[in-house]
């Protein structure tokens, strides 16, 4: 549990700085490189290690949720690396694969602020945690018009990346007193 969130949080802090330098302007394989792809694969994996602890707390529906997150999240890394192959390879993103990118895009918000409202309701998660992946939805909407002026991707992506940072440490300090009553909440 301890390595997955370490993982999560290396790749939210390697994703929020790769999404500081992108637009809303198509696809740049100059920015998103080989560690996009692997970041969101990353996430995945700290979000199954989170399941595995707050599983138990928030029962069957929150583990469907958690389960479809972390499918989400591989399938847009995957796709993110089929596109960027494709674009080196031949100079064409594989077209079948760049509707998968939307979908997983708009499931990973969708699903990631549904999973923020389970962690702040069923667990004993950190309100920032589960705050940052409430704010995931909101933030689409939000920001989304200025990615696609030109502003950083950051507004979008930024509480996505934020909220596996804050997970990651959670699940790497586990068994720690990360507090002084020792229950990983702030008092």
């Amino acid at each position: 549990m301890r390595i997955a969130g370490l993982g999560g949080l290396v790749a939210g802090v390697a994703l929020a700085a790769l999404s500081i330098s992108r637009t809303g302007f198509g696809v740049d394989p100059g920015a998103v490189s080989i560690a996009y792809p692997f970041g969101y694969l990353l996430c995945a994996v700290a979000l199954l290690a989170a399941d595995a602890r707050y599983g138990a707390m928030y029962g069957r529906r929150g583990r469907r949720v958690a389960a479809l997150l972390a499918l989400s999240l591989a399938c847009y890394g995957c796709a993110v690396l089929v596109i960027v192959a494709s674009l080196r390879v031949v100079g064409v993103p594989f077209s079948p694969v760049t509707g998968l990118v939307g979908v997983a895009f708009f499931a990973i918000r969708v699903l990631g602020s549904l999973y923020g409202v389970l962690l702040w309701r069923e667990t004993d998660a950190s309100r920032l945690t589960a705050g940052l992946f409430v704010a995931i939805l909101p933030a689409m909407v939000i920001f989304a018009p200025l990615a696609i002026l030109g502003f950083p991707a950051f507004g979008v992506e930024g509480p996505l990346y934020l909220a596996f940072v804050a997970l990651g440490h959670e699940l790497s300090t586990v068994g720690t007193d990360a507090t002084a009553d020792g229950s990983g909440r702030p008092e």
